[in-house]
């Protein structure tokens, strides 16, 4: 299926090369300049075969070299991307004012009017680009404040900090994640929950470690937790990583919970259809629970909410959607997942869905934010 998506994608990506190409060979191909039709073509296959050329050749490359020519196709697909829906909407200006004829007539015969708008689409474009790269290195603070109608021992309150999609790895590296420690740690939480895609990929052992040392740094009352994530592979994988994340602290979840404090419980599902094991149902994972007590879910996927809130979980803690990372891709995990960011409220079930703090693939955000989610919980009973 994932191929499918993929030859599909990169399809379309092709067409809208071919679209932008031409659309601009009409704009600035009139330039008498010599060498000019050579060096457009050359400037253009470099922004639009960059993508397809890093999916076919980064395995077979240095990673010093994958790792720049990621950073480049990446930044590329993305303005190509816009680019074309730049030019999409001019052109439907265009043909509709063919009809209505609402463009004044010194704009539509000003010789100067399509390269100015070719110039004023890729400025505008540059303009986005930096402006996702400053935003995805510029993470926030979302708070949420629950009620949760049950007896939590002596705790009338829990302050639980919760971080989804580091997607630590080559671009975000541990000199990223001290901000994210010095935030936390000023949130002074009770609980410090990872809800997935914490490391991209198998880092090397020198890398993990640093990974640790970082993530040690954050003081916590009851402890920390996590949950394996799509790209958790070295994670899921056990044997170092796994030994690391226990000796800095951090509870690795694999479709089983703890209690903390006598008060509460946090259950942490195995991620989705990876691995050498199947996940256990959600109904499996309640027996020997008491659901008196508060209990937490995490669960790098937001999904199976119906079984959650059929096993009276009050608190389900997901990432992975990214909230689309860059627009306008949450219109479609709008519509893969109910909720694919924020506070979904069913009965006494509340589900919270982080955008996640790292980025995957493009180093943008577009049209949402890197957040750190805060969520004070109340006891009430």
């Amino acid at each position: 299926m994932w191929g499918i998506i993929s030859t599909a994608f990169l399809g379309m990506y092709c067409l809208m090369g071919y679209y932008i190409g031409r659309r601009g060979w009409h704009v600035f191909g009139k330039s008498p300049a010599p060498g000019f039709r050579s060096f457009y073509w050359v400037f253009s296959g470099l922004i639009v075969f960059a993508f397809p050329i890093a999916e076919i050749g980064e395995d077979f490359m240095p990673a010093a070299g994958a790792l720049w020519l990621n950073l480049w196709s990446g930044y590329s697909m993305i303005a190509v991307v816009y680019i074309f829906l730049f030019l999409l909407l001019i052109d439907f200006f265009r043909l509709t004012d063919k009809v209505i004829g609402y463009i004044p007539a010194r704009i539509k015969e000003n010789d100067k009017t399509p390269i100015m708008l070719g110039v004023s689409v890729l400025v505008t474009v540059i303009i986005i680009l930096a402006y996702g790269t400053w935003n995805a290195r510029n993470p926030v603070v979302t708070e949420y404040e629950i009620i949760v109608n049950k007896r939590a021992g002596s705790l009338t309150e829990l302050s639980i900090a919760m971080v989804s999609d580091i997607h630590y790895g080559t671009i975000i590296d541990a000199r990223r994640l001290e901000s994210m420690v010095s935030i936390v740690n000023e949130l002074d939480p009770d609980l410090i929950l990872f809800a997935g895609d914490i490391i991209e990929g198998s880092p090397s052992d020198t890398a993990t470690r640093q990974l640790m040392a970082v993530l040690k740094q954050m003081g916590v009352r009851y402890g920390m937790a996590a949950v394996p994530g799509n790209h958790d592979r070295a994670l899921r994988n056990g044997g170092e990583v796994l030994r690391y994340f226990e000796e800095a602290g951090i509870t690795v979840l694999r479709d089983n919970y703890i209690k903390l404090a006598n008060a509460f419980y946090v259950i942490g599902r195995d991620d989705l259809g990876h691995g050498s094991r199947e996940r256990k149902e959600l109904s499996e994972l309640m027996s020997g629970i008491d659901s008196s007590y508060p209990i937490i879910l995490l669960d790098h996927h937001p999904i199976d909410l119906r079984a959650a809130q059929k096993s009276s979980i009050d608190l389900q803690l997901s990432g992975h959607t990214h909230r689309g990372q860059v627009f306008p891709s949450q219109l479609i995990t709008g519509k893969i997942f109910e909720l694919d960011w924020g506070l979904l409220k069913k009965g006494a079930y509340h589900l919270i869905v982080s955008s996640g703090y790292g980025t995957w693939g493009p180093p943008l955000r577009i049209g949402n934010h890197p957040e750190i989610v805060h969520v004070k919980v109340s006891f009430r009973y």
